[in-house]
């Protein structure tokens, strides 16, 4: 025969959950899902705005590229580079007036300072929009994304930084594609 023994609920305290904590704990777990699934629509969101943004600039400009330079006395792509910087400032100032996105003001320093990058990125923008206009946006496209590959390969060698997994599986698909827009 079994004894039950009972205990008084001093002892049986630490064993009885008071409700309201139950609430509290179940509110904060749905707190943090919540943020989690705002934050991964963020940036689900980003990467197709991304995308998309990227894809059909390239498509643009391949297209007046090739089509209508030779209607121009002068150069089509410094042009097209120019409009399309303006615009880009343009928007994000925009986003910085509604709060949108946060930023420092300008400073004269920190833009002599960036002025290499600058000039070198105006420089890439402006072979980019010449590789268009003489060949396919397929080729171009596997020349953008190789080009990364090599930039992360130059981090690795001469900066000792080192890629992560996912940046790793990002480079294979690109190259597998490649190899397969080639083929």
């Amino acid at each position: 025969m079994t004894t039950v023994k009972r205990t008084n609920d001093v002892e049986m305290g630490s064993l009885i959950k008071d409700p309201k904590e139950d609430n509290n704990i179940n509110a904060e777990d749905d707190r943090k899902e919540d943020i989690s699934s705002k934050f991964n629509m963020k940036a689900v969101s980003a990467c197709a705005l991304y995308s998309s943004c990227s894809v059909s600039m390239v498509l643009v400009n391949k297209s007046l590229a090739s089509s209508y330079n030779h209607l121009i006395n002068g150069d089509l792509n410094i042009l097209l580079v120019v409009f399309q910087a303006i615009t880009a400032v343009l928007c994000v100032e925009f986003c910085k007036r509604m709060n949108w996105v946060e930023y420092p003001s300008f400073d004269m320093e920190t833009a002599k300072q960036w002025a290499p990058v600058n000039i070198l990125f105006c420089l890439m923008l402006f072979t980019g929009m010449a590789s268009l206009q003489h060949n396919t946006v397929p080729l171009v496209t596997v020349f953008k994304n190789v080009t990364n590959i090599f930039i992360t390969a130059g981090d690795v060698y001469f900066f000792d930084s080192s890629a992560e997994t996912l940046v790793m599986v990002a480079f294979g698909v690109m190259l597998a594609g490649a190899v397969a827009a080639a083929w």
